[in-house]
């Protein structure tokens, strides 16, 4: 192995946790979201040997200071209720009383949070196998996110001084109209969305929302990407990125319209990869969205390509 990327290599890392599953075994159908995906990848990243278990890092449960740094006292009371969020999600559930659905989130939150920390603080790569949800507001849960783990985590390292510069590269197939409403007032925040459409339309400073057409196929997708996110990064001049790699514009998404090959997907991440590593700033990739049983490949291949070469 060279030692440029032996020394790449060091400073990555993946959160994982079994507990990332036991909270959508309620919601778990294959034709959408699979509960089972990111154990998945996880057993087969190990099982390959793509990464031994030394290079997981075991997250634990976002506390409640941290989720209010984003989200309302109201909002997380109302949650800690099980019945509002199976409402909230349109479950019908035996055991209404059952917390899963909220610890799912918060420990997903809590990979978040461990990710950029260590992110921050070695200057490294970290992918949480989950997260990502883009479109949680302060006061309201929508297209299955009940917290917004990547503002929870830009709002804390802001407030402890180890950044000052982050940025969202928000890849999913919808538009991340959270994040975009939580930091509208927030110049020190940049965020990049390419999306079939928009759900909300607010003026931003250091904002870029852009459209997708409906049912674009991989060079119509890169062209757009490529033309758009260097310029957008380079004038920034982030010091923390967070990459929502959705995998949902792939072709065989069951609920996307968009086109793209399995190698078209990864062309797409290794971009951002090397564009962000480029200038060896800190980055966080976080799953986002992508359902049905074939989704888990995609995020597979990306982690599988960026520890392997």
């Amino acid at each position: 192995m060279k030692l440029r990327s032996w020394l790449r290599k060091k400073n990555m890392r993946i959160v994982f946790s079994h507990d990332y599953y036991h909270g959508l075994s309620a919601v778990n159908h294959v034709d959408t979201i699979d509960a089972m995906k990111f154990k998945r990848i996880r057993d087969t990243l190990v099982e390959k040997k793509v990464i031994n278990r030394k290079k997981i890092l075991i997250p634990k449960m976002a506390n409640y200071h941290d989720l209010g740094l984003v989200h309302t006292d109201q909002y997380l009371k109302d949650i800690q209720n099980p019945a509002n969020v199976n409402q909230l999600f349109h479950l019908y559930m035996d055991t209404p009383w059952d917390s899963a659905i909220l610890e799912f989130f918060r420990i997903v939150t809590g990979g978040t949070l461990l990710a950029t920390d260590y992110a921050v603080r070695n200057r490294g790569v970290v992918v949480n196998l989950g997260g990502g949800f883009h479109h949680a507001r302060p006061d309201q849960a929508a297209g299955f996110c009940l917290i917004n783990d990547v503002a929870i985590a830009i709002r804390k390292y802001l407030h402890k001084n180890l950044i000052q510069r982050p940025m969202i590269i928000d890849l999913d197939y919808h538009q991340g109209d959270g994040n975009l409403l939580i930091f509208k007032d927030d110049p020190q925040v940049m965020t990049f969305s390419m999306h079939a459409s928009s759900w909300i339309s607010i003026g931003k400073e250091n904002n870029i929302d852009i459209i997708v057409p409906e049912k674009s196929d991989g060079q119509i997708y890169l062209d757009i990407l490529h033309s758009s996110l260097p310029e957008a990064f380079h004038s920034f001049q982030p010091d923390l990125v967070f990459y929502i790699a959705g995998s949902d514009p792939y072709e065989k998404d069951t609920i996307g319209d968009m086109k793209l090959t399995r190698q078209e997907m990864l062309a797409r991440n290794l971009f951002v990869f090397n564009l962000v590593r480029t200038g060896k700033v800190p980055l966080v990739i976080l799953a986002g969205g992508g359902y049905g049983p074939e989704s888990w490949n995609i995020y597979y291949d990306f982690i599988r390509e960026i520890f392997l070469s």
